[in-house]
């Protein structure tokens, strides 16, 4: 099963969008890049978007495509490829991050697990007619459509036990660390998790919400901007930047912190932090290095029946440790103090009370929440 090419696997995540308009794909600038290596099933991916007036009234809508390899190299491998939508932004930004169980029994973001069971009936129409011999299955998506293809391709290897690689642009996190171990697994690796550093959706849902290992950093820029977030633009849009690489070994590696990594923030040293995703990044690690210390990871990673209230129990977490060693407390003030100045607030006061540390845990969420919401409402 070889490997999408950078530029045939975003091609096929601008094309998914191209499935909402009414004029057929054949006339996309995308879809002339892929038909000679390609043929296009007449039928698109349908699905309830995660917005919450589309799951009141089980509106449905186009959601992507299917393709078959032509005879080359790709004959017989399937690409689905899925999109993201603006619609979904009060899910990507909402605080509460309810969750639900996935194909692989983890727990994942529910918005996006709601949407992708939305459709999951008809994909297991499609494929198992398919399913005589083995199945080799690219799984493309941009953005929402990037966590989708995280939960497709979990499912399609488990219900079929097809051969998956998964190509993402821009993806939220989907589920916590035994997902993204699962999803490693799943997929036996071939993984090609590509992001803009400035892009804001691939820091949500924040902690404890973790990626898969490796990532592909198409452009390098630090400073956190939504229109980072582009699939099409060409500033630096994930289209322009993935075709300038004939392969992902050519491009930049960058790796997400894993829970073993130790990360200590000096509130002293709090203004040498910006609002870049290096910063964002960091503070989080800092912060699943402290849970991780103080016993409280396993318990929050591993309590989803209250699915409301992860922060909530991270914000008691933090307060609960403050007069049990005066090594924690110089963590949590280094945690908190680094958040204020990441929002732009380096020399407010810290009051240790859960009242004081939930509110600048849901300062830092909103500040994050509020960049990836903006970048997902210029979607495409």
């Amino acid at each position: 099963m070889r490997t999408l090419t950078p530029a045939f696997a975003a091609n096929f995540a601008a094309l998914a969008y191209e499935t909402l308009e009414k004029a057929p794909l054949v006339y996309t600038d995308y879809y002339r890049l892929l038909e000679n290596s390609f043929s296009f099933e007449l039928e698109p991916i349908k699905g309830v978007s995660g917005s919450i007036l589309e799951r009141v009234f089980t509106h449905s809508t186009n959601f992507g495509c299917i393709a078959k390899g032509k005879k080359g190299l790709f004959e017989g491998d399937y690409v689905l490829a899925l999109r993201g939508t603006a619609k979904m932004r009060d899910v990507i930004t909402d605080l509460n991050c309810g969750l639900s169980t996935c194909s692989n029994s983890q727990p994942v973001h529910a918005g996006f697990n709601h949407t992708f069971n939305s459709f999951r009936k008809q994909l297991e129409q499609f494929f198992s007619k398919k399913a005589s011999k083995k199945l080799n299955i690219h799984v493309v998506g941009h953005s929402l459509g990037g966590a989708l293809a995280n939960l497709a391709a979990n499912w399609l290897k488990n219900h079929f036990g097809a051969n998956v690689k998964l190509y993402t642009f821009g993806a939220p996190r989907v589920g916590y660390h035994s997902f993204a171990i699962q999803t490693e697994a799943a997929t036996n690796n071939h993984i090609y998790r590509c992001v803009h550093a400035a892009d804001p959706v691939p820091l949500v849902p924040v902690w404890p919400f973790m990626h898969t290992e490796q990532e592909y950093i198409l452009n390098g820029a630090a400073t956190i901007t939504p229109k980072a977030h582009s699939m099409t633009d060409q500033t630096p849009g994930y289209l322009h930047t993935a075709s300038n690489f004939k392969s992902y070994a050519a491009i930049n590696k960058g790796m997400e912190k894993r829970i073993q990594e130790e990360v200590r923030l000096d509130y002293d040293k709090r203004l040498e932090c910006s609002r870049t995703s290096r910063w964002a990044r960091k503070i989080g690690a800092a912060l699943i290095t402290y849970l991780r210390d103080t016993g409280k990871l396993y318990a929050i990673q591993n309590h989803y029946t209250n699915t409301l209230t992860v922060y909530d129990q991270i914000a008691k977490a933090l307060t609960d440790s403050i007069d049990l060693s005066k090594n924690y407390t110089s963590d949590v003030k280094g945690i908190l103090g680094y958040m204020l100045a990441f929002c732009g607030y380096p020399f407010k006061a810290i009051s240790f009370t859960y009242a004081s540390i939930r509110h600048i845990l849901k300062l830092m969420l909103k500040n994050v929440f509020s960049l990836a919401g903006q970048a997902i409402a210029l979607t495409k």
